[in-house]
């Protein structure tokens, strides 16, 4: 199962909360956390939550988008943050003014979801935030098709083991038939602790020519990756995204 919640937060000035906060705010939230859930969240591998702030032009606001993806984060989290009203850092406290929350929901109802969207022929891909990838041990500060790819259907089967997605004919059919059509990029550097990882933000646009059964797979990864995010470190932050559908 999965769970979305969408957080109007800002400061206690009034001003809106930077996107690097977000690892601030979720080292706080843990400490509201279940011991055991918590110690679970810090296994390697664990992908039970992802989550970053975005900054709304529109409304000038702060949004703190939160999805938990398995049943333990939603049993364990979601009481906590559907009490949330406020999250005290070190520096000050980030006030919760609006609250969204998503119903929960299963692989079998996104992929119902997924295949009565149009077909993704162009579809936007946003990151509000810096967004990165490990290859060969080292950063990626661009995306590739396959760098998507491998980064989405990981997270699937890492969410969803149970339907997991394992057939490499099928890796490649979407790989050949997928390409970055369009992008506004700009180089970004995420702070985590002692560190800024190296990466990016703006936005691309994917075109894609795919058989009927491709199609359906590649819409449903890109109805998850609204809540899974992309590449490294969403859990901490980064890598959140968002999508549109295109004309040209």
């Amino acid at each position: 199962m999965i769970q979305k919640f969408k957080l109007t937060v800002k400061q206690q000035n009034g001003n809106p909360v930077p996107s690097f906060w977000s690892y601030r705010m979720y080292s706080a939230i843990l400490e509201q956390f279940p011991p055991v859930f918590v110690d679970l969240l810090h296994e390697q591998g664990y992908t039970g939550i992802s989550q970053y702030i975005s900054f709304e032009r529109e409304t000038g606001q702060s949004i703190w988008t939160i999805s938990l993806l398995q049943d333990t984060a939603i049993e364990s989290a979601a009481p906590v943050l559907m009490d949330l009203d406020s999250l005290d850092l070190h520096g000050g406290t980030i006030s919760i003014v609006k609250k969204e929350i998503y119903p929960s929901f299963s692989a079998k109802e996104l992929l119902e979801f997924s295949a009565n969207s149009p077909d993704a022929n162009l579809i936007k891909l946003i990151f509000p935030n810096t967004t990165s990838f490990k290859s060969n041990g080292r950063y990626a500060i661009f995306p590739s098709e396959e760098l998507i790819l491998h980064s989405l259907m990981d997270k699937w089967n890492a969410v969803f083991p149970e339907c997991a997605m394992q057939d490499m004919d099928a890796f490649r059919l979407l790989l050949q038939g997928i390409h970055i059509r369009e992008y506004k990029l700009r180089s970004s550097r995420y702070r985590l602790k002692q560190t800024a990882i190296p990466g990016f933000n703006g936005e691309l646009i994917l075109g894609a020519r795919l058989a009927a059964p491709m199609m359906e797979l590649w819409k449903l990864l890109c109805a998850f990756a609204q809540y899974s995010g992309i590449g490294i470190k969403t859990a901490l932050g980064m890598g959140g995204t968002q999508i549109d559908y295109v004309t040209i």
